[in-house]
């Protein structure tokens, strides 16, 4: 075959290999970007979202914030973009306006997080069809396939690209600037200068401490023209130094136009990273835990171990390239662990170039072997070695990370119960927003079980996420006597994401409530078991009121009412009731119709034998002082046709009269 025509093969299997690597790489990092929506637990997410979304809402270029460059930042807000313009199309937004500013650990728009996140996705991607150009062109096809299946695989890689930050998006362009960075050690010419400098400015203009491997280029030009009589065109290095910075004003052109925001994140920062407040752990020079995380979750024991044991051979038999790796790795690694907070994902922008180590170590220890058939078996074996484990560890976590929050099941499973009575939730109190019948509550041993049940509460829901060791015996109290109809595993099990939960059902104890008893009966549908009744403005959801039956009001003073009903029959419509207060003359001088529960469950959703508790709250006009009657009825909306009414309990009165109010 002509030479002409086996480039040509070679040149197309590699872009095959390119493309079926971007496309296994964007599977397993674009699998379940919805995990753990509508909740939001990592906190750099919000605060990156937060920033693109007022941009976008505004129109403004200028993030205003630089506690990360604006590369990212510019990617997001176009993806926010595409999301929103979506979202008008389809109802979900009216306005721009209507984008989420504010997120903290629970979104209103899961949607528009599935969209930013896709983009770190891709830049996750993209890193490993980037990671075996390199490792194919440093050292050999072998090298940069393997050093590529095991990013792709790669556990912490895979996680990370997952969120809507910075860490993962910098791998590429840290990637691309040591490709140019190793053409410049080999050839010198403009082009690599230039592919180098256009790596570093993507690298910083995404991430400021990717920044550092700068320092790579400048060992690789003098690895270069050491070796040429004709000296060390500094020119060059110039270039490349000068198209660097101007890739990363490209990128975040604030940093000059909003010079004295740019100098005061960049503060905020270095205060920050000094204060060894928090972090994965605190302290400068922290190696020993740097290695264990690597050993724990980065290259894994097998990945350290062959990581160890091939450096010797790939530092004597490719001296420049290992050089150049451990060069770009050491000052990425000597930067982090110079401060006193230490995030472990900010490895992340040399993360691939460490996971090149044990790639081409697992080559160099199998060569050492010199029959063919059995280096490539000892080759096969150590791949094995490096590959297993992180496919193992990555499967688990998208199996993990496709199971549904625990509090967003538990959300969904509440509402698929019976409606008609009160529900105690620790939960977001976001998710609930507009429930008339869900009260979020912080802790719910704040009151006994026994209070719950007098003031109309059936359910009750437990995040172990809200409980300490102490709150053990007080749960427990408060679970004695109830019905646990759902329980979802503690975070430490590993079975679901989110906390531990259990959902109760108090049952319904009408005997227990301090309700107003009044008896009333609509044909065979509805039975009204009694009220309360105080002042107080209409409100948005059916509050307990204690047992109220306060009957003295000023003038022009709104009243609040609850109503407990039971349901007597299945019903196919819902219906509607009227709240009349009537003078002594039989005169009405105020009313109210609306349909029972309209707003979340009316009628026709109603269980046979449920009770249920509605609220009809009642503006008055400034009424002159005396006696008034409230009166109330039930009847089709469809035909205006009244349900017939009848007195329980021995009572005569022929209308349907709830109580009275004297008007003071």
């Amino acid at each position: 075959m002509p030479m002409h025509m086996r480039n040509r093969r070679w040149k197309g299997r590699s872009l095959l290999t390119v493309i079926c690597l971007f496309l296994g790489a964007l599977l397993v990092r674009g699998y379940a970007l919805g995990w753990e929506l509508p909740y939001v637990e990592h906190p750099d997410e919000p605060a990156v979202v937060e920033t693109v979304v007022r941009m976008v809402r505004n129109g403004d270029l200028n993030p205003h914030s630089f506690l990360y460059p604006s590369l990212c930042l510019y990617l997001f807000a176009a993806a926010t973009r595409l999301q929103a313009w979506w979202g008008l199309h389809h109802g979900l937004y009216r306005s721009l306006q209507d984008l989420p500013l504010k997120t903290y650990t629970f979104t209103t728009a899961p949607g528009l997080y599935v969209w930013n996140r896709a983009v770190t996705a891709l830049l996750g991607a993209a890193t490993v069809p980037l990671l075996y150009s390199l490792g194919r062109r440093m050292f050999d096809e072998r090298v940069g396939l393997l050093g590529a299946l095991l990013l792709l695989t790669a556990n912490f890689h895979v996680a990370h690209s997952h969120y809507i930050t910075t860490d993962a998006p910098t791998g590429p362009w840290v990637v691309l600037a040591l490709i140019g960075t190793w053409q410049v050690a080999t050839a010198g010419d403009w082009s690599s200068y230039g592919l180098a400098g256009v790596g570093l400015g993507l690298a910083a203009g995404t991430k400021y401490n990717a920044g550092v491997v700068a320092v790579a280029p400048v060992v690789a030009h003098g690895l270069y023209w050491r070796r040429r009589s004709t000296g060390r065109p500094l020119i060059r290095l110039v270039g490349c130094g000068a198209l660097a910075l101007g890739v990363f004003v490209a990128t975040t052109p604030y940093a000059l136009l909003d010079w004295r925001s740019f100098i005061a994140g960049l503060r905020f920062n270095a205060a920050h990273y000094a204060s060894g407040s928090h972090g994965d752990f605190t302290g400068r020079w922290q190696i020993q835990k740097y290695a264990k995380d690597l050993w724990n979750e980065g290259l894994l024991a097998t990945g350290s171990v062959i990581a160890a044991a091939g450096l010797p051979l790939l530092l004597r038999r490719f001296g420049r390239q290992t050089a150049l790796l451990l060069i770009a790795i050491g000052a990425e690694m000597a930067l982090l662990m110079s401060q006193s907070v230490n995030f472990v994902r900010n490895i992340l922008p040399v993360y691939p170039l460490m996971i090149l180590v044990p790639a081409a170590g697992a080559v160099a220890l199998a060569d050492l072997v010199r029959r063919q058939r059995a280096r490539q078996a000892a080759l096969a074996v150590l791949a094995g070695a490096l590959l297993v484990p992180q496919a193992q560890a990555t499967a688990w976590t998208l199996r993990y990370w496709s199971r549904p929050h625990t509090m967003a099941a538990a959300a969904e499973e509440l509402r698929k119960f019976p409606r008609g009575m009160r529900a105690a939730v620790e939960m977001n109190p976001v998710a609930w927003a507009g429930d008339p019948v869900v009260f979020p509550v912080k802790q719910l041993i704040d009151h006994p079980s026994e209070w719950y049940r007098a003031n109309g509460f059936r359910y009750l829901v437990t995040n172990s996420d809200h409980h300490s060791a102490a709150d053990r015996d007080a749960y427990a109290r408060l679970a004695a006597g109830a019905l646990v109809v759902a329980q979802y595993p503690e975070r430490r099990a590993g079975i679901q994401p989110g906390p531990g939960g259990t959902i109760l059902d108090l049952g319904e104890h009408p005997e227990a409530m301090t309700f107003v008893r009044r008896a009333m009966r609509w044909g065979d549908m509805i039975e009204l078991l009694g009220y309360e009744l105080r002042p107080g403005a209409p409100r948005a959801q059916i509050t307990p009121l204690g047992g109220a039956d306060e009957h003295q009001i000023r003038p022009g003073e709104p009243v609040e009412i609850n109503l407990y009903w039971r349901s007597l029959a299945r019903m196919d419509r819902d219906y509607s009731l009227f709240v009349h207060v009537v003078d002594t003359h039989g005169g009405r001088v105020a009313q109210r119709d609306l349909p029972v529960r309209y707003d979340d469950y009316p009628t026709s959703h109603w269980q046979r034998g449920e009770m249920v508790i509605d609220r009809a709250d009642l503006a008055l006009p400034a009424l002159p002082a005396g006696a008034y009657r409230i009166e109330i009825g039930l009847y089709d909306p469809a035909n205006g046709a009244p349900l017939p009414y009848q007195a329980l309990g021995g009572g005569s009165n022929p209308s349907p009269q709830l109580t009275t109010l004297t008007i003071r």
